[in-house]
């Protein structure tokens, strides 16, 4: 633990953190420590903060030790006590600072089940570790703090560094200095260095283990080689003996959902089970939230069943995983479920994040429900101050996006004032992208188009893709030439619509099936059949050809030309054989 916040039962913690923690830097203990003999009354800091603040003179007596001050400890007193006189402020000291923050780690570690590094302190400076032990005793588990620290911080080089340290210090190293090295190059994505680390500790004597096995399936599952993890795991188990835990599996299913590999991360699981593994909430949350990925909304909730039956707690993620999957899905069971799970969190004594808001400022923009949207967003706006993460341009792109959903529903906007407005509310929520200096991207501008394109302001929309993109130096998407392709061919303006085809070949971008179908929707508009054949025998040749059910209209549209529509039904396929499950190989482990 940091010398700076070393446990003293005749420590006082008085209510102001930045006063106590620099009283308990120069108490007599750590003072002695660090060889300084420095009355803290006679410092620059303690005079600044009785000017500052004079009820410090004589402040109460409150809890006691490290780790109410470790609790307590608010980022904003840490900034504070940087700013403090350089010459002596523990905290204007980089090796003193990484302390605290290692001190810390663990109320700062990432969740592994959902993407929430962003809403963590990640922001430890690079450290060396030579620098860092000319001022700090050399301790084994400091080194592996350390280590652990810069890993969880991307520092490659200075866990590089540490290594190199470490070899000169000591003789050897043991098995759980070798797994904290491998967790933090795992955490750096360095697979060539793990594998290096892995040989040499076998060439060493030692016998990796299971937690050793996890950084190395988890360094490969990063980098994309999810075959390799797999095989990674099998090996454990038949080449040195050691059967896989729930943590070992967890970070397979976890790879998987990563790398967008559901079925084989359920699968996998499956497999597990009826080898006996016990998942924990950990794992459950993972399934949960491969399930919400993959529009599965019906396993989730399964699985989330399974809490109950294992007498397990579900985690502040498992709600948001679950939150957005329902936010997935339109239909009024699963939009009324997404705001009864927010209720359960409350429940279970979580509080909601920017993760959760947005998951069901999501849900309401799927369906277009504008009242609910706005509330929403100006709740994130004005009253959630306690969000660690404040509002970033995916809130912005689902509040946009609720407004041209609205308007597809005739039921919601009846009349033209009500697309009018939508449209002028879009152009504010837009404009407020730049005021907060968010970088606007192809998706804000692809949002508001979308708005136009529903709204069937074809003038505006044009205008809209033609100076805006150039104006904000953004190059338009494949989605956003779908979106005004679309609008052009629903409003009969075919010739339009296969010019801005041609503009998007043109910049080098190319067509989709999505594109292609709407094409071909397109033709029927006009009886221009041959064009349809034309553009089946591309789409073919390019290895999309149509799915049947996707143009039977258009085959009943040209029932008229059997010549044309056999032609189609030759070249068409009856499901995507990308997703067909009968040719679909989830893993080889050979």
């Amino acid at each position: 633990m940091s010398i700076l916040f070393k446990s003293n039962s005749k420590t006082i913690v008085y209510k102001n953190q930045i006063y106590n923690c620099l009283k308990y830097y120069y108490s007599t203990d750590v003072a002695r420590t660090n060889s300084i003999n420095v009355n803290f009354e006679d410092t620059e800091e303690y005079k600044m903060l009785i000017k500052e603040d004079p009820d410090l003179a004589a402040p109460k007596q409150t809890p006691r030790g490290a780790a109410f001050q470790k609790r307590f400890m608010e980022k904003s007193i840490i900034e504070k006590a940087k700013k403090l006189p350089d010459t002596s402020s523990p905290l204007s000291d980089m090796t003193k600072r990484a302390q605290y923050e290692m001190l810390m780690r663990s109320s700062q570690k990432q969740i592994i089940g959902k993407g929430k590094k962003h809403l963590y302190e990640f922001n430890t400076s690079p450290i060396d570790p030579y620098e860092f032990f000319s001022k700090v005793p050399f301790l084994l588990p400091a080194a592996r703090q350390l280590l652990d620290r810069m890993g969880l911080c991307g520092h490659l080089h200075n866990v590089l560094q540490t290594i190199e340290y470490l070899d000169q210090k000591l003789p050897s190293l043991d098995v759980v200095t070798y797994s904290t090295i491998l967790s933090a190059l795992a955490n750096c994505k360095d697979i060539d260095n793990s594998l290096l680390i892995f040989k040499r500790l076998l060439n060493e004597g030692i016998f990796p283990n299971n937690h050793i096995f996890n950084s190395l399936i988890r360094v490969h599952m990063d980098n994309g080689l999810v075959d390799e993890s797999i095989t990674i795991l099998k090996s454990m188990e038949e080449s040195y003996g050691i059967k896989p835990d729930h943590v070992n599996y967890t970070s397979i299913i976890h790879g998987c959902v990563n790398n967008k590999k559901y079925d084989m991360g359920l699968q996998i699981f499956s497999e597990a089970r009826n080898k006996g593994m016990e998942p924990d909430s950990v794992t459950l949350t993972v399934l949960i939230n491969a399930c919400a990925k993959n529009n599965r909304v019906e396993k989730a909730f399964a699985f989330y069943d399974e809490f109950s039956y294992l007498n397990l707690k579900p985690t502040e993620v498992t709600f948001n995983s679950l939150i957005s999957a329902c936010a997935k899905r339109s239909d009024d069971y699963y939009y009324l479920r997404a705001f009864e799970l927010l209720q359960e969190m409350d429940v279970n004594g979580f509080k909601p994040d920017i993760i959760t808001y947005t998951s069901l400022l999501n849900a309401a923009s799927r369906r277009g429900e504008i009242p609910v949207v706005e509330k929403i967003f100006n709740e994130l706006l004005h009253n959630r101050e306690d969000f660690k993460q404040k509002p970033d341009e995916r809130v912005f792109n689902s509040v946009l996006m609720a407004y041209a959903n609205n308007q597809i529903d005739e039921m919601k906007t009846p009349t033209k004032a009500g697309l009018k407005t939508n449209i002028e509310k879009a152009n504010k929520v837009f404009n407020q992208i730049e005021k907060r200096k968010l970088t606007v991207t192809h998706h804000s501008l692809d949002s508001l188009l979308r708005v136009y394109a529903n709204a069937n302001r074809l003038a505006l929309a044009k205008e809209l893709f033609d100076t805006k993109y150039s104006q904000y130096k953004v190059k338009p998407s494949i989605s956003s030439y779908c979106i005004l392709i679309t609008m052009l061919m629903k409003n009969k303006r075919f010739e339009e619509g296969l010019s801005i085809f041609e503009k998007m070949k043109n910049d080098g971008i190319e067509p989709d099936y999505k594109i292609y179908l709407e094409i071909l929707h397109g033709t029927t508009k006009f009886g221009y059949a041959k064009t349809c054949l034309k553009f089946v025998k591309e789409m073919a040749q390019k290895g999309m050809p149509p799915i049947l059910n996707d143009i039977k209209g258009i085959l009943k549209r040209y029932e008229a030309y059997p010549e044309v529509t056999n032609e189609i039904k030759s070249l068409a396929v009856y499901s995507d054989p990308k997703t067909d499950p009968t040719k679909t190989i989830l893993f080889n482990l050979k």
